[in-house]
């Protein structure tokens, strides 16, 4: 399993996403999470357990690739180019992403 920290900023209420008993998720409190099959998003445990808690919801593909689709838009519009390479954390190539889209800049 493979855990990624990300920053989220303030966000409307409109956008938070609600919690089982319909309170609102604390952004601090989640993280991302990969299982086998599916990616997401989960409360923090305080303990070492190597399982995933139970308040977790999946994220869906369009969320993913909404995710993707803005970052990419950002990097090239701040590196003036229209693509990025992605690559594991020791530098190897993993794909090559290419903005073809640049019309909502």
């Amino acid at each position: 399993m493979i855990r990624i920290r990300i920053r989220l900023h303030d966000i409307p209420n409109q956008y938070k996403s609600k919690h089982k008993n319909n309170t609102l998720m604390a952004a601090k409190d989640y993280v991302f999470v990969t299982g086998w099959r599916d990616a997401y998003l989960a409360k923090k445990k305080k303990s070492n357990s190597p399982m995933m808690s139970t308040d977790r919801r999946i994220i869906e593909d369009n969320e993913i690739l909404g995710l993707f689709e803005f970052y990419l838009r950002k990097w090239c519009s701040e590196h003036e180019k229209s693509t990025v390479v992605i690559t594991k954390p020791d530098g190897t190539p993993l794909f090559d992403a290419t903005l073809l889209d640049r019309k909502e800049e």
